[in-house]
């Protein structure tokens, strides 16, 4: 069930109404069980999301135990660790049980493997990747700094299961959450900008994300079938996609928990205007980075343990970040792709002096930033690949798949003739390869990502420019509503709901 959905907008519509006419005292337990509802309907099925969310309470229940050990019994370490192994295995298990059989296969070959897939039937739980990371930032956090009271069940529970982020995020941390209890009073300037934050995710998920989607999917699906030209604007495609998607949801879950009068943390902030990868990673997707970091990275030991351990341990992190993304070789290579670029850039900076933050040219900073996004749409093409054979063809046919690479190689292995007895039946040129449809779709849609990327870079000032011109949000609305019914196309699945 996406913020997109009607389904969603009666939902919310219902839930909200209620919410701001109870007392205060009672909207807490009210949003309590209106999370437990949509995590039931907003599975595959209402059976599947009943018997999900009995594990899921389970889940929660075991943790919250070693919660509680760990903010007063004499031995919080091993509680702490019982709740990251708890919630490390209930992932693994879920996520990656069938990847770790298919690595299995490929390195025996042994049948038994082969048959598992159709033997044992295993279905991924609603949300269990950001519910998982949640909890063991909780356990971790709550070890590191036993501070303040103890948090009861029930808001343990109200934490882990509130509704706006749970599909997509943003991944909270107990601080991010129960900092605005006590603050949850109507308030219309959080009302004026949840609603900002709405158009903003509607126009990028409905009117950039979804048509590019549908424009560079054929050429994921059979990169050896596409010349050199369409494989590469379909990597410069899926950066905006992914972008526009992720960014988009992110911004309606923070507009829907706005409306409800919490301050949820901002989960990109231009991401692509980086000049330097180092820098993309703080402002993309930053609440997994910063969650990477604090829970992977510095109990590696970070930057402490030498030059060398550095760089591995950016690697590691940057490998565990590609893992939780998904179980498939490819997300593997992404993900040690980015860390072997991160290390690199630690390696000018320390070796070199390279300077990797802004640079005081606008010339060298813009082609810095260029430079950054086609790292970063090469990554696209690991991160999209349906999988490794395709991710292979994908890369390789950057280099060989020229418009005439078939003719070609036929014509260089004397089988020429092939080609021309062909020709005869389909016309002239029966192997050239085929090329992309609706490119313009690519060039628009890089248009819009430029503008959202400039609008998150200059939020401060448009928010107080815009502070008490009501009639601005009111014509913004209008016009995203006609334009949504005038343009808009199927809407795709969520990308980072697979995760």
């Amino acid at each position: 069930m996406l913020y997109n959905s009607i389904l969603f907008f009666v939902f919310f519509s219902v839930i909200y109404s209620i919410y701001w006419l109870l007392p205060e005292k009672r909207r807490s337990d009210f949003l309590l069980i209106s999370s437990a509802i949509f995590y039931v309907i907003a599975s595959s099925t209402i059976l599947n999301g009943l018997y999900f969310f009995f594990h899921f309470l389970i889940i929660v229940l075991f943790n919250y135990f070693a919660y509680f050990k760990i903010r007063t019994s004499a031995k919080p370490k091993v509680w702490m660790i019982f709740a990251v192994l708890l919630n490390a295995i209930n992932l693994g298990f879920f996520k990656y049980f069938y990847f770790m059989n298919r690595i299995l296969f490929d390195l025996t070959k042994y049948p038994f493997f082969d048959e598992v897939p159709r033997i044992l039937q295993i279905s991924l739980p609603l949300a269990v990747s950001f519910y998982s990371f949640q909890m063991i930032a909780a356990a971790v956090d709550a070890y590191r700094k036993p501070e303040g009271d103890v948090i009861g069940l029930k808001q343990y529970l109200s934490f882990v299961i509130f509704f706006p982020v749970l599909i997509v995020g943003p991944i909270l941390r107990t601080k991010d959450y129960f900092v605005n209890i006590g603050h949850l009073s109507p308030d219309k300037d959080k009302v004026i900008r949840a609603s900002y934050l709405m158009i903003s995710g509607l126009i990028k998920k409905l009117l950039i994300a979804d048509p590019v989607a549908g424009v560079i999917a054929p050429v994921f699906s059979n990169p050896g079938q596409y010349d050199n030209l369409s494989l590469v604007l379909a990597a410069f495609g899926y950066a905006i996609q992914v972008y526009c998607d992720f960014s988009g949801l992110t911004d309606m879950a923070r507009g829907v928990g706005l409306y409800f009068g919490f301050e949820l943390p901002e989960n990109f902030n231009a991401p692509l205007f980086s000049p330097s990868g180092r820098e993309l990673w703080q402002r993309w997707h930053m609440t997994l980075s910063f969650w990477l970091r604090d829970y992977i990275y510095f109990p590696l030991g970070g930057s402490k343990k030498g030059e060398w351990r550095t760089y591995l341990n950016l690697i590691i992190t940057m490998t565990v970040g590609g893992v939780w993304h998904g179980a498939d070789y490819t997300f593997i290579a992404w993900g040690f792709y980015w860390g072997v670029i991160l290390a690199f850039e630690r390696f000018l900076v320390g070796k070199f002096g390279w300077n990797d933050e802004d640079s005081k040219s606008k010339i060298l900073n813009f082609l810095r930033i260029q430079f950054v996004f086609c790292l970063f749409s090469f990554s696209a093409i690991l991160f999209r690949a349906n999988s490794a054979t395709k991710m292979l063809q994908h890369v390789v046919g950057l280099v060989t798949n020229t418009p005439n690479y078939l003719s070609a190689s036929l014509q260089s292995l004397g089988f020429g003739w092939i080609e021309n007895s062909i020709s005869l039946v389909t016309g002239p040129s029966p192997f050239i390869l085929e090329s992309m449809k609706n490119i313009e779709k690519i060039g628009y849609s890089y248009l819009g990502f430029i503008v959202f990327h400039w609008i998150q870079s200059r939020k401060d000032l448009l928010l107080k420019w815009g502070r008490g011109k009501d009639w601005l949000l009111v014509a913004c609305g209008v016009g995203t509503v006609f334009a949504i019914a005038l343009l808009s196309e199927d809407s795709g699945a969520c990308i980072y709901c697979q995760f």
